[in-house]
C-alpha cells in the first residue's frame, strides 16, 4: 500500500474508534428505553453520523463535499456516506446479533459492538474512500491543436470524422472542407465519415464526397461506393431484427411527441431505417430540460440514446460511433481497429462523439466544440482554432504538413 493509503486507513481506524465510543455511550444511554436492539439502531446512527463528520474533516479531506459548495453539497455528502454504510452495517450488526446469541452475560453487548465495529471497518474504508470522498480525477485539457506531435500525425493511415458542425457549416460542405477530404486521400489517407444521420440522407454524400465509406445511424448502417460508383448498403443488424425494431422505435417516436411538449421528430426521419431522432437544435429549438426528458423516456424504453449538436437519437442493439469504427475497417479494409487505433484520429465537436474522444489517443474537437465543454465527461485531446468546416480544414493540413 502507498504511504497516502496507509495514512488514510490509520486516522479511517482512529475515527472509528471514536465511533466505537460514541456507539458505546449512546447505546447504554438509550437501551433501558429501547432495549439493547432499538437501541443499537439509534447508537448506530450516532457513530456514523459522528465518523461521517470525522472523516470528512480528517481523513478524506481532500475529497470531501466533492459536488461542490455550500449546505446542499454538504447534505447529499452525509446521505451518501450513509448509504455507503450499509454493507458495513450489514457485517457489523449481524457480528453484534451472533455474539449477543451466543456470549451472555455484562460484558456481552459491549464485545458484540467491539466485534461488529472491527468487522466492518475494512468494509467502510473502502466503501468511503471510493464512493464518497472519491477525489474527483482532472479531466484531460484540451491542447492546442498546434502541439499534436509531429511524429505522431505522420505515423496515420486514417481519419474518422462526425459530419453536422464538424464537415459542414450552417448545414452545408463547405469548399475548404470538401478540398480536405480530397487532399487526404489523394495522399493515401482513409477517411470515413461517422454520424448520427440517417442512410436515405447521407446517399448523395457518399456518392459525391472522396470518403472511403460513411457510417450512418450511430454505427448501424455504412454507405460504401464500388469501383462502378454505385453505392452498397452494409447493415450491422440483420433485416427480422432491424424490421421488429424499427417498429418498437416508432411508437417509442409517436410516444415522445405526444409527451413531450414541443418534442418533433427530425426532418430527416423519413431516411432512418435503425434510429430515431428528435430536432431539437437543427429547426426546433428544445430546452436542456426537454432534452433530458426525451433522453431519460427513450432509455426508459430500453433505448440507447445519445445528444448530437441537432438532434436526440436513439436506437435499439449494441452498436454505437465506436463499434461502427470497428466494424466497417474490418469490413472495408480487412483490419483491426483496435490493434492500429494509435494510428487513426477522430474529429468530432459535440456529445454524441464523446466516446471516440475517449477512445483515441488522437481526438481532435472542432472549436465549435466549446458549446458542449461543460456537460463533456470525455474532452478530445487536441482542439482545431477554426470552427466547423474550417477546423476539419485545419486538421487535414496537419496531417499532410507530416507526411
Amino acid at each position: 500500500m502507498s504511504p497516502r493509503l496507509i495514512g488514510q486507513f490509520a486516522r479511517f481506524g482512529v475515527v472509528g474508534v471514536a465511533g466505537l465510543l460514541v456507539d458505546l455511550g449512546v447505546l447504554f444511554l438509550t437501551a433501558p428505553w429501547l432495549g439493547w436492539y432499538g437501541g443499537r439502531a439509534v447508537s448506530f446512527w450516532a457513530a456514523a453520523s459522528a465518523t461521517w463528520w470525522l472523516n470528512r474533516r480528517y481523513t478524506f479531506s481532500a475529497g470531501a463535499a466533492a459536488g461542490g459548495p455550500g449546505v446542499g453539497a454538504v447534505g447529499r455528502e452525509y446521505l451518501r456516506y450513509l448509504g455507503s454504510m450499509l454493507g458495513g452495517a450489514v457485517l457489523n450488526y449481524g457480528a453484534y446479533a451472533l455474539t449477543l446469541h451466543f456470549v451472555h452475560g455484562p460484558a456481552a453487548a459491549a464485545l458484540g459492538v467491539a466485534i461488529g465495529s472491527v468487522t466492518g471497518m475494512c468494509a467502510n474504508f473502502v466503501a468511503a474512500r471510493q464512493l464518497v470522498f472519491r477525489q474527483a480525477l482532472p479531466r484531460r485539457t484540451m491542447q492546442a491543436l498546434a502541439l499534436w506531435p509531429a511524429a505522431d500525425v505522420a505515423r496515420l493511415t486514417g481519419v474518422f470524422t462526425d459530419i453536422d458542425d464538424t464537415l459542414t457549416t450552417d448545414g452545408t460542405i463547405t469548399p475548404d472542407a470538401l478540398q480536405a477530404l480530397a487532399d487526404l486521400k489523394a495522399v493515401g489517407v482513409s477517411v470515413i465519415a461517422i454520424t448520427g444521420r440517417p442512410v436515405g440522407w447521407s446517399e448523395p454524400f457518399a456518392r459525391s464526397w472522396p470518403v472511403d465509406a460513411i457510417v450512418a445511424e450511430n454505427g448501424a448502417v455504412a454507405l460504401v461506393r464500388g469501383p462502378d460508383g454505385e453505392l452498397a448498403k452494409h447493415y450491422q443488424q440483420d433485416l427480422a431484427t432491424r424490421t421488429a425494431n424499427f417498429a418498437r422505435m416508432q411508437q417509442v417516436l409517436a410516444r415522445i411527441e405526444a409527451e413531450v411538449p414541443g418534442a418533433r421528430r427530425a426532418t430527416d426521419s423519413a431516411g432512418r431505417e435503425c434510429d430515431i431522432a428528435i430536432d431539437h437544435s437543427e429547426f426546433t429549438q428544445l430546452t436542456e430540460a426537454q432534452i433530458a426528458a426525451v433522453v431519460a423516456l427513450m432509455q426508459g424504453e430500453g433505448m440507447h440514446a445519445t445528444v448530437s449538436s441537432i438532434h436526440i437519437n436513439g436506437w435499439y442493439g449494441d452498436h454505437n460511433k465506436l463499434e461502427g469504427a470497428r466494424w466497417i475497417v474490418r469490413e472495408l479494409l480487412g483490419r483491426t481497429l483496435d490493434a492500429e487505433r494509435d494510428r487513426w484520429v477522430y474529429v468530432g465537436d459535440s456529445t454524441n462523439d464523446q466516446l471516440m474522444f475517449e477512445a483515441f489517443a488522437h481526438s481532435i474537437g472542432v472549436a465549435n466544440i466549446a458549446r458542449f465543454v461543460p456537460v463533456l465527461e470525455h474532452l478530445p485531446r487536441y482542439v482545431t482554432q477554426g470552427e466547423r468546416g474550417a477546423g476539419f480544414a485545419e486538421v487535414a493540413r496537419a496531417v499532410l504538413a507530416a507526411r
